[in-house]
């Protein structure tokens, strides 16, 4: 039988250890300045629309058609993106039970001072 080692944080084991009050996996956190996506696309936009003579709503907007187009001719991935973003995604069902699909075993202690 193989044991596998706990890691803490994330990982693929499936076998984690949470983190302690106070302690992080991370400790540099994100480095200082770094852009997050929607500033990075913004930033293109602008570049895109200056060469172009077009706003970046106006490049939006053509993009969307293209999308909508792609749609139209039976691009599935494109088909389900747009029902999702206008729509919401659907809920995923989720279905909690204990050991052999039984009850939820819950345990509480009581600790008198």
């Amino acid at each position: 039988m193989e044991t596998k080692a706990k890691t803490k944080g994330v990982g693929g084991n499936g076998n984690l250890i949470p983190c302690k009050k106070g302690e992080t996996n991370n400790p540099n956190g994100r480095p200082k300045g770094q852009r997050n996506y929607s500033t990075i696309y913004r930033e293109a936009l602008l570049k895109i629309g200056e060469s172009e003579n077009m706003t970046p709503e106006q490049i939006e907007e053509v993009i969307e058609k293209s999308r909508l187009l792609k749609a139209i001719g039976g691009d599935l991935a494109f088909q389900k993106d747009i029902l999702d973003r206008v729509h919401g995604k659907p809920a995923q069902a989720l279905e909690l039970s204990g050991p052999n699909g039984g009850e939820i075993p819950v345990f509480v202690t009581v600790k008198y001072e």
